[in-house]
């Protein structure tokens, strides 16, 4: 099976940090799904610019994870019971026809296993279900390194933010309870300082001393 990387579509977004992103609807026919793909992946510096400065508008809009059923690429479940594993949970939400979401993934994954058993990070690739199948994700994710869940889709309050999300990649913070917390990450940039700041963050708001690495 041909790696996931040849099937991505590359265009001037790999010299940005994030992409425009638009709800891509179940019921699209399939050539609708290929120019929507393709549309998600173009973007501009403004809307680089645009997504810096939409960080902080970003967390009070996006909702507290409390209630969903959530699919994995592999086919599990995945629910709000499942953040107790950690005190804070990062989520990195990407696409498949993002360059800079695919860019950073070896680096997330090698940052990942870095983190005290505290801290957590899971992906969540928001065009599981039309860019790719879960295998060929799967396979991507265990060639970078990247071994801990990912999601394909999911109902509720993950429908809600997925409604809300305006680029990828963003990345949101949230406490074992689903509550978010610190600020979201949007775009793609130095992952370990810019991850390492956030969950310092989160663990401040928490009150909980950060655990040795």
């Amino acid at each position: 099976m041909k790696h996931l990387g040849t099937l991505l579509i590359f265009t001037g977004s790999l010299l940005l940090s994030a992409c425009g992103f638009s709800s891509l609807p179940d019921d699209l026919h399939a050539d609708e799904k290929e120019k929507a793909s393709q549309s998600s992946a173009e973007t501009s510096l403004e809307s680089r610019q645009d997504a810096r400065s939409s960080d902080s508008s970003a967390a009070e809009s996006f909702p507290d994870l409390h209630s969903f059923e959530a699919t994995t690429v592999t086919g599990d479940h995945f629910s709000p019971e499942d953040f107790t594993e950690a005190d804070v949970t990062a989520i990195n939400i990407w696409s498949t026809t993002c360059g800079p979401c695919v860019r950073e993934m070896p680096e997330l994954a090698e940052y990942a296993g870095t983190l005290p058993e505290n801290l957590r990070i899971i992906t969540w690739c928001v065009d599981a279900n039309i860019s790719a199948t879960g295998t060929e994700i799967e396979k991507y994710m265990n060639e970078c390194g990247f071994h801990d869940v990912t999601l394909a889709s999911g109902d509720g309050d993950m429908q809600i933010l997925y409604s809300q999300l305006m680029y990828t990649p963003t990345t949101v913070f949230v406490d074992a309870k689903g509550n978010m917390v610190a600020e979201p990450l949007i775009g793609a940039g130095n992952i370990a300082e810019r991850y390492s700041m956030q969950f310092e963050a989160a663990l401040e708001q928490l009150g909980i001393e950060s655990a040795p690495q």
